[in-house]
């Protein structure tokens, strides 16, 4: 049985563009020297060490607060970042200010 950690992953975040953020991000933290927060073997890919990270509820969103959780030994940093933003909603006037103006 071949295993799709990508797509389990979708299992648990479920927008596509949110998990390569979170992956991206956790990956540069890796690469800058923090520790993972799951078991790993010598050799192993850090795109497989995050994706089993987010697999094992290492990585955990909150999409009220828009914030990322590291959960697991070592204990991550907190920060008060916000991790991703709310979707723009534009109301009549201002798509029309970003559009170019009114028909008369």
């Amino acid at each position: 049985m071949m295993i799709k950690p990508v797509e389990d992953a979708l299992k648990k975040i479920p927008n596509r563009f949110l998990l390569a953020t979170v992956v991206s991000r956790r990956w540069e933290g890796i690469v800058a020297g923090r520790p993972p927060l799951v078991e790993t073997t010598p050799g192993e890919p850090r795109i497989d060490i995050v994706l089993r990270e987010i697999l094992d509820d290492c990585i955990t969103l909150d999409y009220e607060e828009r914030t990322l959780t590291l959960v697991g030994q070592p204990e991550a940093e907190e920060t008060d970042e916000t991790f991703f933003s709310e979707a723009f909603k534009p109301d009549a006037a201002s798509v029309q200010e970003i559009v170019g103006g009114t028909e008369d």
